[in-house]
């Protein structure tokens, strides 16, 4: 017969995290107004350069040396944050997908001609729609 190691059972801590991750006491995302979506479009958008200078510029917040230090060698730690930085924009602009659904019962207005004269037409969408945007 096998004996279980019981530094190997981990089922409880499994349990617990999992638990934890269902629990509905966390803090919930604001949500943001149609003004807010739509002033949203003159965003400049990601700039790992100016990321990079707001995250240094808070080096002294940490007590974290910034430029040259006192022996006169580079700082790699703003080296590491600037390529860091660089790879992170990199990837959301490049990588990241965004999915968007539109609900269904949306209105809409068509207008048109024909050989009798304008058409306009009224309606909603019947189910819902996806759509894709891009993360800049």
């Amino acid at each position: 017969m096998l004996k279980i190691d019981q530094g190997l059972n981990k089922s409880e801590e499994i349990a617990n995290f999992l638990l934890f991750m269902l629990e509905e006491d966390r803090i919930p995302v604001p949500r943001l107004t149609i003004g807010q979506i739509l002033l949203a479009k003159g965003r400049p958008g990601l700039n790992s350069q100016l990321l990079t200078s707001s995250i240094i510029s808070r080096f002294d917040e940490a007590g974290v040396p910034t430029g040259v230090l006192a022996d006169g060698t580079p700082n790699v730690m703003e080296s590491l944050i600037k390529v860091m930085c660089e790879e992170i924009v990199d990837h959301l602009q490049g990588q990241m997908r965004i999915d968007v659904v539109v609900d269904q019962g949306q209105i809409l207005t068509a207008n048109g001609a024909n050989a009798g004269g304008p058409v306009v037409s009224f309606g909603s969408t019947v189910a819902p729609h996806t759509g894709i945007g891009v993360a800049r």
